[in-house]
Formats: C-alpha cells, sequence, structure tokens
C-alpha cells in the first residue's frame, strides 16, 4: 500500500456522545460515505480490545468496568485495509494508537478525545502521553491524530502550523494544541479546511510528514 494512495482516503471524526446500540448504523454510516479511517470519541464504550463489523475492523479503549461510562476512543479501519494493521496499543481511555504498513514505513494514527477547558490538571496528564507515542516515531513515519482536543486555535496563521480558516476564538485548551503541534511538527488541518464537513479530505503535505487532522 502506497503511504501517498492513503492519504488520499477520506478520513473523519466524530464526537457520538455514546455509542449504544449504535453501532451498526454507524458501521453503516461511515461506509456509505466511503469513510476509509474514522476516529469516534466520546463513545463511553468500557474495557478495550478489538472487533470486527460488517465493513470495519475496531479498536476500541475505555474506562475499567466498575467506572461509570465515560471518554472512550475507537478507531475505525475499513476492512479493504485491514490486512495492513501492523500494530495497535491501549494506552488509556482517552488514547489509542493503530499503525498501518506502508511500503514507505508506517501510518501511525492516535486516536484521542482530550478532557474539556478549564481542566488544566488533565489536560498537562493527556499531553503526556501523545508526546511519548511521538517521541518514539521514525522521522520517515507518517503521523496522524485524529479526535477531539476540545482547543479553539484562533483564526491567526502560524507558519507551517495553523492555517485562516479557524473561528477567531483562542482559548488555553487552543494555545496548548499551537504549542503541541510547534513541538512536534504537525498541522491543524481543519484551520486549512474552508468549509466545516464531517468528513476531512487530506492531501500529502510537502513539508511534515505528520498531521493533527481536527480540533
Amino acid at each position: 500500500m502506497d503511504v501517498e494512495k492513503v492519504l488520499r482516503f477520506k478520513y473523519a471524526t466524530w464526537n457520538i456522545r455514546g455509542l449504544g446500540e449504535k453501532e451498526e448504523e454507524l458501521d453503516k454510516i461511515l461506509n456509505e460515505n466511503n469513510i476509509k479511517i474514522s476516529v469516534i470519541t466520546e463513545s463511553k464504550k468500557k474495557l478495550q480490545g478489538t472487533k470486527k463489523t460488517e465493513h470495519y475492523t475496531v479498536n476500541y479503549s475505555g474506562v475499567d468496568r466498575q467506572t461509570r461510562g465515560q471518554s472512550g476512543v475507537m478507531i475505525w479501519i475499513h476492512k479493504s485495509i485491514p490486512n495492513k494493521i501492523y500494530h495497535y496499543k491501549f494506552w488509556n481511555e482517552s488514547v489509542r494508537e493503530t499503525r498501518l504498513k506502508t511500503q514507505r514505513g508506517h501510518l501511525i494514527i492516535l486516536g484521542v478525545y482530550a478532557p474539556t477547558e478549564g481542566r488544566d490538571e488533565l489536560n498537562e496528564g493527556f499531553y503526556g502521553t501523545p508526546e511519548t507515542i511521538l517521541d518514539k516515531v521514525n522521522k520517515t513515519d507518517y503521523t496522524m491524530l485524529i479526535g477531539g482536543m476540545k482547543a479553539r486555535v484562533g483564526n491567526n496563521r502560524v507558519l507551517n502550523i495553523g492555517g485562516t480558516m479557524g473561528e477567531a476564538t483562542l482559548n488555553n485548551n487552543g494555545r496548548k494544541v499551537i504549542d503541541f503541534c510547534t513541538f512536534n511538527n504537525l498541522k491543524v488541518m481543519k484551520t486549512f479546511l474552508s468549509t466545516k464537513k464531517f468528513v476531512n479530505l487530506l492531501g500529502k503535505q510537502e513539508d511534515t510528514n505528520q498531521l493533527l487532522v481536527t480540533l
């Protein structure tokens, strides 16, 4: 699988606020929209594991069985590419990692669900996990951090990081995202898109292998 073709796939992220019994419906919606890779946040699904739906291989992580359902991240990989899944790892209920093998290295997908604005202690702890993962990523690998960052990054252009298509507001979480992206050479792709869509269409970036898809 050529990595340039991978990056022309359709990717999506969706905060569903509880999966419940909607798994079949979600599978149908993603497949009908030709979504190849999707990160579903706030699934409220407990424990961790891998399962198959009609069209996808799903890696999920959540809280333990005794904890009230909250957070939860799922990475849905379409059945047309599951044989390329090289590795997946549970980090915690808010961070899930999946690696796809390509002809030029690995495509690393980090599914994330950050704490809300104002919960500074939790936010500091949250960023430590993706930082640990990115520290170990090979420079030739492609990285996509997809999910909910609970951030508003403003619409001022930040060189190689952010574009001008975001909303005007900049909050504390947004500043954390900008700092995180600057340190890790990530792009906030949402700020380069002229319209808000359910599906984010991504093209290869010439100056970086790493992308931050959505906020």
